[in-house]
């Protein structure tokens, strides 16, 4: 009896360890975390690298929640950077790199966020911030890998928010040897070539207008406007003047009133339409300099390239 107690009590004994053996979790060795980190970032980046944006976001946002002190926590917050930005998530780009900079000052990593961070804004269209933005990435980084890029882009920039001179002045500093020395040649002829149709002045169309009901809008190349301003214009003019021959001042003095209108927004109407030419035609000068001159922004690959000159490792 007591022997077939002994031996349910010792099956029992070693199930109940074997249990436990079974169940303990695997300590966890920094080599392990490491390797585990490792596969991790290798994911995210494939995902960046094949274009399935969203869930690179996802992954490389895991990794730096879960592997801080892994090697390739910097480069993932450059990849991080650059997924917001391929997303079209341009605010969330800009505050990634912005944080990269403050946090890495004065290193590669550094003179990258910098650059980009004028990239996003020359991209959002924001040409007066692209500007600064470059130019301060010229301070700090005169020379070295993206500084005759990012004096391209400053010219550009320029040219686009409408400082032909200026951006001039900065295209011929980037010497001939730098590949930038061709495009940005092209573009300062570009710029030296008055554009086809020159723009209107408001202060001739205003005064046309006001000499003759019309005249401003045809100046404009408005011939119907024109017609409609100098009829109208001219037939309450006429109505005004018999009422008053006829002795019928109140009707005179009516007709004069929306006279007075009529021909105060036939100015009007000149001037807005010559600052409306300008705008388009400044916009389509815009359009033309960005789809032939901008290049594409610095992506993944690019940066991997041995031609960009940065010791970055990804």
């Amino acid at each position: 009896m007591m022997r077939a107690i002994f031996v349910r009590f010792c099956i029992h004994l070693c199930l109940t360890a074997w249990l436990f053996a079974v169940h303990l979790p695997t300590p966890v060795t920094a080599a392990s975390a490491t390797a585990d980190g490792t596969s991790l970032y290798a994911f995210g980046k494939h995902l960046l690298n094949i274009g399935d944006y969203y869930r690179a976001i996802t992954e490389l946002k895991r990794f730096s929640l879960l592997f801080p002190q892994h090697p390739q926590y910097p480069a993932s917050q450059v990849l991080l950077g650059l997924a917001f930005q391929e997303h079209d998530e341009i605010d969330n780009a800009i505050e990634q790199f912005q944080h990269l900079s403050k946090t890495h000052a004065q290193t590669e990593l550094d003179r990258l966020a910098t650059f980009k961070l004028g990239e996003l804004r020359f991209f959002q269209q924001d040409y007066r911030l692209a500007s600064t933005v470059f130019q301060r990435f010229l301070r700090r980084f005169p020379d070295g890998p993206l500084a005759d890029r990012t004096t391209y882009l400053l010219g550009l920039s320029l040219a686009l928010d409408g400082q032909d001179a200026q951006a001039q002045n900065v295209l011929n500093t980037l010497s001939v040897h730098t590949p930038w020395s061709e495009p940005a040649t092209t573009l300062q002829q570009t710029l030296k070539t008055p554009p086809p149709a020159p723009l209107k002045s408001t202060r001739t169309a205003g005064i046309l207008a006001g000499i003759l009901p019309g005249a401003g809008h045809l100046y404009l190349g408005k011939p119907r406007h024109a017609i409609t301003a100098f009829l109208l214009n001219s037939l309450f003019i006429s109505g005004t003047v018999f009422a008053f021959l006829e002795g019928l001042e109140a009707t005179g003095i009516i007709l004069l009133y929306f006279e007075t209108g009529w021909y105060l927004g036939n100015i009007n109407s000149a001037v807005e339409g010559a600052n409306d030419y300008n705008l388009q035609q400044q916009q389509a000068r815009r359009d033309h300099l960005l789809s032939t001159y901008a290049p594409s922004p610095l992506n993944l690959r690019q940066l991997q390239s041995p031609g960009i000159g940065l010791r970055l490792s990804f």
